[in-house]
């Protein structure tokens, strides 16, 4: 076992690797950047060409974009308020607003640093955990998963930066969009109104695009002539990318504690990291001295979800290889891909094909300082794009939006998806209800009916009278409550 295991790090330094390897990644953070695309699209475009490639080189080359691909999301993110993917949309909440300061630069530093941490720590989690984490995974079932849902549901009022009574509004409506289409699990068809390109419900990258990327370009175009920022806060340099990088140590037990929400929230098969990010951020919120702050430019806000969303890939990765279950979307294709490579997942990854196991997770942590070490030097030249005029950046993106919309599963009906909730994420705005719990309640509300549905037929109304679920109940509960005890015995204390 230690003969596999070094080969397979030594064969993430071997040139072929190498090149894949950095090839993945860039290749990632371009995807990632451009709004609608990502590196899920990129690995699905890519599938057709890795069958006649090395596994030593399909899966590194794979694995690398995969890595990467929030990373690079996370700067439009910042600068624009436009999610490059779906999972980088906490990180508008706050990267934004900073931009609007003048802190472009500071927030994707703390953006890139946080990535990394994330990242690298995840692969040591996943290394550490290759041999025990089978059984483990093995032990949640359904039950246990309608569970795990709630306690992410349960942050849809934390979300808010106003009141928490439309937050919870907002999530009600998440739920209720939800339930458009075809459910899985009786095959009744809902809300559709005899459209048949409703079958399907509503997509979740032209949703994400409407509700988080149009109304911020459309508000930036009211703005007339200037950019994001006024001229007198559009001062950049070098110091305030590491500005960025002094918070992530600043606040590293924060950075730390999302890592292994992400990773987490990554073993676990069909969470996905859209919701991980919503926890990550709910808990900086509920924990910080301050809450008041987040959703006007806190750092923690971008430190968050970006330290979660990187190091969801590693637990991910790790299910898709142990279990041949894929723990997202990402992983789907990397099983896809192994299919295709004639390598059968599960078990016998960590006997027969330990070295290419072992040098996939390799990949991951280079990948990700990969990823860090091509953005750190240009931050401060990209933050300059918030100085570009509305009428001239606005078009240009507008145009990207639309076709990413259109390029994710072919269809015009998903330009007329975008369209419908660009409207509503505007009147959401405009009525000051919060578009991040209204996403969190579309993405786990379809997901909280099926497990639920199956933990009824399969145990009956006493589904919950089991050790499984009532220790996450418990636990959800003193997550929630920790910190506003904390808070009230520090306020004590002081007086």
């Amino acid at each position: 076992m230690l003969e596999n295991l070094l080969s397979g790090l030594g064969l993430c330094l071997t040139p072929s690797v190498l090149f894949w390897t950095t090839f993945g990644a860039v290749l990632g953070l371009v995807l990632g950047i451009i709004p609608g695309l990502g590196s899920l699209i990129g690995m699905a475009l890519c599938l057709p060409f890795v069958f006649k490639m090395d596994p030593m080189e399909a899966m590194p080359f794979l694995a690398a974009l995969s890595a990467t691909g929030f990373t690079g999301g996370s700067i439009t993110a910042v600068l624009l308020g436009v999610p490059g993917e779906a999972a980088n949309i906490v990180t508008t909440f706050d990267g934004y607003p900073m931009t609007q300061k003048g802190q472009g630069a500071r927030a994707i530093g703390a953006a890139l640093t946080s990535s990394l941490v994330g990242g690298v720590l995840a692969v040591f989690m996943a290394m550490g955990m290759m041999f025990i984490i089978m059984p483990l995974v093995m032990l949640v079932t359904s039950k246990e998963m309608v569970f795990i849902i709630l306690a992410g549901l349960s942050f849809i009022c934390l979300l808010g930066k106003g009141e928490k009574i439309k937050s919870l509004i907002s999530g009600c409506l998440g739920i209720l969009l939800s339930c458009v289409g075809l459910v899985s699990v009786s095959g009744e068809i809902r809300f559709t109104f005899d459209n048949p390109f409703l079958f399907d419900g509503f997509s979740i990258i032209p949703v994400t695009l409407g509700l988080f990327a149009v109304p911020p370009l459309i508000a930036l175009a009211m703005k007339g002539g200037s950019g994001t920022i006024s001229n007198s806060k559009a001062k950049v340099s070098i110091r305030d990318t590491f500005e960025g990088v002094k918070d992530v140590l600043r606040y590293k037990w924060l950075c730390l504690k999302c890592s292994v929400i992400g990773y987490f929230f990554g073993v676990m098969p069909g969470v996905g990291a859209q919701a991980a990010v919503f926890v990550a951020y709910g808990h900086a919120k509920s924990s910080a001295a301050n809450p008041d702050d987040f959703g006007t430019g806190d750092v923690q806000g971008v430190i968050a979800p970006e330290s979660c969303n990187n190091a969801k890939e590693s637990g991910s990765w790790l299910t898709t290889l142990a279990l041949g279950i894929p723990g997202s979307a990402t992983g789907a294709v990397g099983l896809g891909a192994l299919v295709l490579l004639g390598i059968m997942p599960g078990p016998s990854m960590f006997t027969d094909h330990l070295d290419l196991t072992i040098c996939v997770f390799g990949t991951l942590a280079t990948a990700n300082v990969i990823g860090f070490i091509c953005c750190l030097p240009v931050v401060s030249y990209l933050a300059r794009i918030s100085l570009i005029p509305g009428r001239i950046l606005v078009p240009l993106v507008l145009v990207i939006i639309v076709l990413g919309a259109y390029a994710t599963r072919g269809l015009m009906a998903d330009v007329y998806i975008l369209l419908f909730f660009s409207c509503l994420g505007l009147l959401l705005n405009r009525f000051n209800f919060n578009t991040g719990s209204m996403l969190l309640g579309f993405i786990l509300g379809d997901l909280f009916e099926t497990y639920l549905f199956i933990s009824l037929q399969a145990n009956g109304w006493t589904f919950f009278m089991n050790p499984g679920p009532i220790v996450i109940l418990i636990c959800t509960m003193i997550f929630l409550v920790a910190p506003f005890v904390s808070k009230k015995l520090r306020q004590k204390r002081t007086a």
